[in-house]
């Protein structure tokens, strides 16, 4: 008997012998049980604050210890800063120019009543979708989207404790507006002022409150709970952390850390213009101000901490994936620049870890450039849940099997609309405005981006190609085949 005709005896064997079992009442093969997704979500932080990426001051040895386990992705580029363009690229699946979601004010929903979210497709695929914390930006989170929705105070006492009034360049103001509220009660008038500007108070200190009393405490809790119980479908568990957002605030024996006499200031070119934030901080304030930053990530370092060791304790840590990220980055004066919003890496990259078992090797670092969006098919990959159609991202599974494989040939940043763009590659930073004009920076001989060299002669091929790729898009930069 040939090999072929063997093969279709055998096929047809083992046919009758499936059937048999069926007509007899045996039981089906059962589906293998879908992993477990614990997703974690801190507000801007580029990845160069954290321990895991060299920084020699920041103390973040839960995060470290998860990047030890998982992929580490040192070019992950937000799709647009800030939040809520960020997050809805990353939850949705698409671009901001088909979000059309550029500022914090943007109701994605009202241009997109009927898109699928990530927890959605979560749920229609079998997964219990629980969220506590930010996940989507402010009023324009989706509770429709999800099974549950804990909020973090949920079956928790009340603090006992008073928050301390901070410091900061706009402390004087805060306590004016207070007063002035104060007296606007009193006289029966509206007390609807407006605290933040175009931004957040510039504020930050001690708060005075325990662990548990800060939202972030009680958003990390609330996980070990959900962590704690038995279910019967595979979990998607997502948290969202809110610092180390304005006002840098958290517990005080974190600011202990942090004496911010010790804190470097960035190195910025003496003739580089200064944003208004940098005009209104005194050297001693800017180091306090970086100091408190680090207390607050060492804060959340903390409460993840405690939510992966609640997972550890479930004893479905070996089979569960966990993704740890920021939504967008934030300066610290470098550039003599403040917040997000910016173009430069320390606005535009963000940490990403993506601990998948099974797939690829432990302690990976993958030195491509990636966007963020694309986490929303590589979740779905991860899981063997089909992606939804008309997304705009590819999965990353292949990098997280091998990190160093050709990638994209750049990722590309929008801001303030798409007449504003960016694309980071390995080696350069490329960017069009038509309000602030070109820039050009060749990572490689200037890491901090401080000379552009776009009028560089040498330079002339490379601005070409890189205007190519963003007039093509993000399909144009996809990796070979």
């Amino acid at each position: 008997m040939d090999r072929r005709s063997f093969l279709k005896k055998t096929g047809q064997a083992l046919a009758g012998l499936t059937l048999a079992k069926a007509t007899r009442g045996w039981p089906a093969p059962a589906a293998p049980q879908r992993p477990d997704v614990v997703f974690l979500i801190i507000e801007g932080t580029p990845p160069w604050r954290l321990g895991t990426w060299g920084d020699k001051f920041c103390q973040t040895p839960n995060i470290d210890r998860l990047a030890a386990q998982s992929v580490r992705f040192d070019l992950a580029q937000c799709m647009a800063p800030p939040c809520n363009p960020a997050r809805t690229s990353l939850l949705l699946g698409l671009r901001p120019e088909t979000t059309k979601t550029f500022s914090n004010g943007t109701d994605w929903r009202k241009i997109l009543p009927n898109q699928l979210t990530m927890p959605e497709h979560f749920r229609n695929n079998g997964y219990e979708a629980i969220k506590c914390g930010k996940i989507f930006h402010g009023r324009f989170e989706t509770e429709a989207s999800w099974d549950r929705v804990i909020r973090q105070s949920d079956g928790l006492p009340a603090p006992t404790h008073k928050r301390r009034e901070l410091l900061g360049p706009d402390a004087e103001n805060l306590r004016q507006l207070k007063s002035d509220k104060r007296a606007a009660r009193q006289e029966g008038e509206s007390t609807d002022f407006d605290e933040g500007g175009a931004g957040s108070a510039f504020l930050y200190g001690p708060s005075g409150l325990d662990d548990m009393e800060e939202t972030d405490g009680m958003c990390a809790e609330q996980g070990v709970r959900v962590l704690g119980q038995k279910r019967e479908k595979p979990l998607f568990l997502a948290l969202g952390f809110s610092r180390p957002h304005l006002p840098f605030t958290c517990p005080d024996k974190y600011f202990a850390l942090y004496p911010p006499e010790k804190m470097e200031l960035p190195r910025v070119p003496p003739d580089t213009p200064k944003s208004g934030d940098q005009r209104r901080l005194t050297e001693q304030q800017w180091r306090e101000a970086i100091a408190a930053f680090y207390a607050c990530l060492t804060f959340v370092d903390a409460q993840i901490g405690r939510v992966l060791e609640a997972l550890e304790k479930s004893g479905r840590a070996d089979t569960a994936i966990v993704v740890f990220m920021a939504d967008h980055g934030f300066m610290l004066g470098e550039h003599f620049q403040w917040r997000k919003g910016q173009f430069y890496d320390e606005g535009v990259t963000v940490p990403l870890v993506i601990k998948a078992p099974g797939v690829g090797k432990p302690g990976g670092v993958c030195k491509r450039p990636v966007e963020i969006v694309d986490v929303f098919p590589t979740l779905f990959d991860l899981c063997g849940i089909p992606e939804p159609p008309g997304i705009e991202a590819i999965s990353m599974k292949p990098l997280l099997e091998q990190p160093d494989r050709p990638w994209k040939k750049g990722a590309i940043t929008l801001r303030a609309g798409p007449e504003k763009r960016a694309i980071r590659t390995e080696r350069y930073l490329y960017w069009e405005d038509k309000q602030q004009g070109e820039a050009l920076f060749d990572l490689q001989t200037d890491p901090a981006e401080n000379v552009s060299v776009i009028k560089d002669p040498k330079c002339k091929d490379t601005v070409a190609e890189l205007h190519a790729l963003l007039e093509g898009g993000w399909k144009a930069c996809l990796p070979p085949a």
